[in-house]
C-alpha cells in the first residue's frame, strides 16, 4: 500500500478522521507483516505500547510528547547496552558524562 500525499491525509483528517485511523492501522500492520517473522512479536508489543500511550494522552500534542519521551528512553537504553563504558558505576560513585579529560602540559 502506498502512502497518500500529505495534502490527501490532511483532507482525510479533516473530513474523515476514522478513515485516516483505519489507514494508519493498515500501514502499521503491513509494516509489521513485512518484517522478518523473528521480529514481528516484538514489533507488535512496541505497537501495543505506542497505542496505549496515544490512548492515555489528553490530546494529540500530549501524545506526541509521550511518544517522543518513549523513543528517547529506548534510544538511551540502547546506547547504554551498546556502549557499556557509558554506564555509570554505582559502586564507584561515577556519573556518566560526555566531557573530555585534558592532561596538564609540562612547563
Amino acid at each position: 500500500m502506498q502512502l497518500p500525499s500529505f495534502d490527501d491525509m490532511l483532507k482525510l483528517a479533516e473530513s474523515q478522521p476514522e478513515a485516516l485511523e483505519t489507514l494508519r492501522q493498515q500501514l502499521v500492520e503491513g509494516t509489521i507483516q513485512s518484517a522478518p517473522a523473528a521480529y514481528q512479536r516484538r514489533l507488535r508489543g512496541l505497537q501495543f505500547t505506542i497505542d496505549a500511550e496515544r490512548q492515555i494522552a489528553a490530546n494529540p500534542m500530549a501524545s506526541c510528547i509521550r511518544l517522543s519521551k518513549l523513543m528517547h528512553d529506548r534510544l538511551y537504553d540502547l546506547q547504554r547496552y551498546i556502549d557499556p563504558a557509558s554506564r555509570p558505576s554505582i559502586e564507584h560513585g561515577e556519573l556518566a558524562c560526555g566531557a573530555d579529560i585534558l592532561p596538564f602540559q609540562d612547563r
